[in-house]
């Protein structure tokens, strides 16, 4: 049985094996993926083919960061079989590359474009970033109201007019005082 790729695909395969570590990657990804069987692999069946042949052939190896092997698949029910398997495959990864430290799999689905973060550190401070952006827009906005308020409606509706009078008084205060200051 042949694989037939799309030229798109071939194309991202070569362009992803310009090193010779990747390609010891993917090569191995495949072998120790290929040897994942099940007890239904041993059926009279001819025509069945091996659970890992076939997560070999429908998982590639996308990128390797901080000891995390970043995986992508076509159907979310592939990433269930590799997580069920994945302390084979970590131990089958370690033995044949252990230089590379790689500890975990993470796992996406084809065109989600997920991917391995550079360092906790970085996506902290990006977190914390996208925080202090949105703290300062509603902060804005909240700014925006209040002087909106201020300046449509010397009155807060549903209050005896005694107490509109004291809060009236007391803002006016606050601002003789505020400009003496």
């Amino acid at each position: 049985m042949s694989e037939v790729i799309s030229t798109k695909n071939m194309f991202d395969f070569v362009a992803r094996m310009n090193t010779s570590s990747e390609a010891k990657v993917l090569n191995v990804w495949r072998n120790v993926v290929s040897k994942i069987r099940t007890s239904h692999d041993n059926e009279d069946d001819e025509k069945r083919i091996p659970i890992g042949e076939r997560l070999a052939s429908n998982t590639r190896v996308i990128n390797l960061k901080n000891g995390v092997l970043l995986v992508e698949t076509d159907h979310a029910g592939w990433i269930q079989y590799l997580k069920v398997y994945q302390k084979f495959i970590l131990k089958g990864l370690k033995m044949a590359l252990p230089e590379l430290n790689i500890n975990t799999l993470a796992f996406r689905i084809a065109g989600t474009g997920v991917d391995l973060s550079e360092s906790y550190e970085d996506t902290l401070e990006k977190a914390r970033s996208s925080f202090e952006k949105k703290m300062d827009n509603d902060e804005a906005k909240l700014n925006k109201r209040l002087n909106s308020a201020e300046n449509n409606s010397s009155t807060i509706s549903g209050l005896p007019p005694e107490l509109n009078k004291i809060f009236e008084d007391m803002k006016q205060s606050m601002k003789d005082s505020s400009q003496q200051g």
